[in-house]
């Protein structure tokens, strides 16, 4: 793998905090899979919106944003200061143009939807990754949840 991949693999690992105790998962994350009901035309739109502010606000670097539209129970678990300490590491790298490419619904209330982002690391070529995310419906509205980014085998 060379540099430029290595270093844009790391900002989708980079992408969300890591909470210092792992948050309680919400009902509708930790819900096993059912068959999903196609989503209402209507539905996928305000999916969408919601996944592209999301991204916008972290190309922004817009930190309190980013936090509020996290799912309800991860911001009741990690109070904003201990998520934005994280949050200003793992923003570092330049992203722009968040385009949503896809929205597979897992059921009613959870879907896993795809990003396409521009990435500029610092020192390295201009890229672009595809990120998954996760997003729940609480109370009538969407939220993304926290995923613990994976880490890397660190050789000695």
């Amino acid at each position: 793998m060379n540099l430029a991949v290595a270093a844009l693999a790391m900002i989708v690992v980079l992408q969300s905090p890591v909470p210092a105790t792992p948050p309680a998962a919400s009902a509708a994350a930790a819900r096993p899979a059912a068959p999903a009901p196609p989503l209402a035309p209507k539905t996928e739109l305000a999916i969408k919106a919601r996944a592209v502010e999301w991204w916008t606000a972290r190309a922004r670097r817009e930190h309190q944003r980013m936090y509020d539209l996290f799912e309800p129970s991860y911001r009741k678990q990690v109070p904003f200061a201990e998520f934005l300490k994280e949050s200003v590491v793992r923003s570092r790298f330049d992203l722009s143009n968040p385009q949503v490419v896809t929205v597979v619904p897992e059921s009613a209330d959870r879907v896993r939807v795809s990003v396409s982002i521009d990435t500029q690391p610092p020192g390295l070529p201009a890229g672009h990754v595809t990120v998954e995310d996760v997003w729940v419906k609480v109370s009538g509205q969407w939220f993304k949840v926290h995923q613990t980014p994976a880490t890397f085998p660190v050789s000695r």
